[in-house]
């Protein structure tokens, strides 16, 4: 049982990051929707996906403290048609976001670190369809003990 409390607490650790990155993007108002874990629709743009990514976990000191680099993307679905500025309709909702993380690196102090890792603005493809808006891969760093 003490093995399934553990998990639990890396579970509360790894989930607490990604709910505290949700929270930092619906503060934004250029951000309508953000989806985590949810299921996913079109509409209201725009709209943010948060998704998990790889994460390495590694021993910080021996025998103590764990150190996890949480990874994610958001990918910001902004608009359905190509814009007609992409600095003002686009990069400008990404740098929003980005502002967001970067408000609060602890992320309420749900991680020790928390940057942004990639700027990707771009087309992006659902279902078939072309969009307009982009990928901000981050980084966050928890130290747990088990």
């Amino acid at each position: 049982m003490a093995g399934a409390d553990r998990l639990m607490a890396f579970y509360s650790s790894y989930k607490a990051v990604f709910d505290a990155v949700k929270a930092a993007v619906q503060a934004k108002s250029s951000i309508k929707t953000v989806v985590l874990g949810e299921q996913f629709t079109m509409s209201p743009l725009p709209k943010a996906i948060i998704n998990a990514e790889p994460s390495p976990v590694k021993q910080a000191i021996q025998g103590e403290i764990i150190e996890a680099k949480i990874r994610g993307s958001i990918i910001l679905v902004i608009l359905s048609h190509e814009p007609a500025d992409w600095f003002s309709n686009i990069i400008s909702v990404m740098g929003d976001v980005v502002d967001a993380l970067l408000e609060d690196r602890t992320l309420g102090g749900a991680a020790f670190d928390c940057i942004p890792t990639a700027f990707i603005p771009g087309e992006i493809k659902f279902k078939e369809a072309a969009f307009y808006g982009g990928e901000i891969r981050f980084e966050a760093v928890v130290n747990y003990e088990p």
